[in-house]
């Protein structure tokens, strides 16, 4: 507690549970998440202040100097906080992640692997991929064609959640898992239950290691033992994808140039890292995208003239074409700058959320000891009305031209920053704009009453309402 003592932050309520009992309150009082509350005392107790978590402290910036000075400049003094990142990899002691691109906190490990698989994301091996997306947002439209005939209300929050994992398992493994014509087959719902695993052992303040003890079946309760199931069949899954693919390769037949292929081929890999990696893609791209998709749906559904000009850009760069080329995407810049809104103001992926330091540095005039543990969110810095005009305010002309936002990088970081940005952030941009086109070509939608764009946090910020809808074909779709 003393080494921490000079910062600025709240009271601690508790000696042993530092500020937690403060969240918990918070949270109890106000439906609101933990990410608003770290965001509530940013604005109590300036752009460098300190929570104590159970026996934590973390150190929280939000000025963008401070952040391109701590996580840019000295990247190289930071590393991942194993505590936290063996959490995401095992549930309750139960490997599925394990060490892939997301949980991986050996550098050297890692930068290996990024470097494998960087070319699966490039922007020409994407681009071979059109079709491949096309497909899947084709299919993606029957199933909505199918709802919005059955005059069924649903949540767009699910829909888009299986059509983001079925854009997943086509363009980086060729695999179908029939996520989007039918929800409950075994994959989409093993990576539900994956994720809620990953949350039910973050909200466990006690090390990962001790969490294993949930192995033994005496002490599992009904939903662990569901979520531990859900990392074995994801797994077993992988690693039947991953034996079909080298016997393809083997047997000189013509295999897909996919991100599965890139992994088998390098050589250097074994299965159990290959499944890490496996699983580890659909973890940090489809909850990601599908929740960020759902804001995105949010904010055009409750801005009349924000949809009037997207759909007046569909039809000036398609006309009457149904298929997105990749020509297309450059000249679809106003959806780019919506979906670029959406993200500012609904960062799903709420950060960086922390990273252990090397060396002793000073920030703001504040000595952080070597060891301390540094966290930055990008929702303090899309709620500040010093760094963005009217916050609340869903404005997609902010993005009108990026390169004369001052700061950007440091105060719009989406997919992260610094050398480990998310790898498939060009791949999502690409999906969004195919998919949001081609469903807003074709449908009308109208949200529900009641509906807001209040945030649960699980692993990702997800809308709490679920972004229900009513669906109908357009007239001219």
């Amino acid at each position: 507690h003393q080494c921490y003592a000079h910062l600025p932050g709240p009271p601690r309520s508790s000696f042993i549970l530092g500020n937690l009992p403060d969240i918990w309150k918070y949270k109890k009082l106000t439906g609101r998440t933990f990410i608003e509350f770290v965001v509530e005392q940013r604005f109590k107790y300036g752009s460098i202040f300190m929570l104590t978590l159970f026996h934590r402290a973390v150190v929280y910036l939000a000025d963008p100097s401070y952040v391109r000075q701590v996580f840019i400049n000295n990247h190289k003094y930071l590393h991942k906080a194993s505590f936290v990142y063996e959490k995401v990899g095992f549930i309750f002691g139960e490997r599925a992640l394990g060490y892939g691109l997301i949980t991986n906190t050996d550098k050297s490990s890692w930068r290996k692997r990024r470097h494998i698989m960087n070319p699966a994301f490039h922007r020409k091996c994407l681009k071979d991929f059109m079709g491949n997306i096309n497909n899947v947002s084709n299919r993606f439209l029957i199933r909505v064609g199918k709802v919005a005939a059955d005059g069924e209300h649903v949540s767009m929050v699910k829909e888009f959640t299986n059509v983001t994992l079925e854009a997943i398992s086509q363009v980086s493994f060729n695999i179908n898992t029939n996520a989007i014509e039918d929800p409950e087959s075994p994959f989409p719902s093993a990576i539900r239950n994956y994720l809620r695993g990953v949350q039910a052992n973050i909200d466990i303040p006690l090390p990962a290691a001790v969490l294993g003890i949930f192995q033994f079946e005496i002490f599992q309760k009904d939903s662990q033992r569901v979520q531990i199931n859900a990392a074995k069949f994801l797994r077993q899954f992988a690693l039947e994808c991953i034996l079909a693919r080298k016997k393809e390769l083997a047997g000189k037949k013509e295999a897909p140039n996919d991100l599965l292929s890139l992994l088998i081929n390098d050589g250097s890999l074994t299965s159990m890292d290959i499944i890490d990696e496996f699983i580890t893609i659909f973890f940090a791209g489809q909850d990601t995208t599908a929740n960020s998709f759902a804001f995105t749906l949010y904010e055009i559904l409750s801005n009349p003239h924000v949809e009037e000009k997207l759909l007046n850009e569909i039809k000036e760069v398609l006309g009457d074409r149904e298929e997105v080329e990749f020509e297309d995407l450059a000249k679809l810049k106003y959806t780019g700058q919506v979906l670029a809104e959406s993200l500012r103001k609904h960062p799903v992926v709420i950060g960086i959320p922390g990273r252990i330091l090397g060396k002793e540095i000073t920030i703001g005039g504040y000595k952080i000891s070597k060891g301390s543990l540094l966290s930055t969110y990008s929702l303090m810095m899309a709620m500040n009305p010093e760094i963005w005009k009217d916050p609340e305010v869903f404005n997609p002309e902010r993005f009108a031209d990026p390169a004369s936002i001052p700061n950007l990088s440091t105060i719009y970081f989406p997919f992260s920053l610094g050398p480990r940005n998310c790898i498939g952030q060009t791949f999502a941009k690409f999906e969004s704009k195919v998919i949001l086109v081609k469903l807003l070509q074709k449908f009308q939608l109208k949200l529900l009453p009641n509906q807001t764009d209040r945030m649960l946090q699980r692993t990702i910020m997800t809308p709490r309402d679920g972004v229900m809808c009513e669906i109908n074909k357009r007239a001219d779709g």
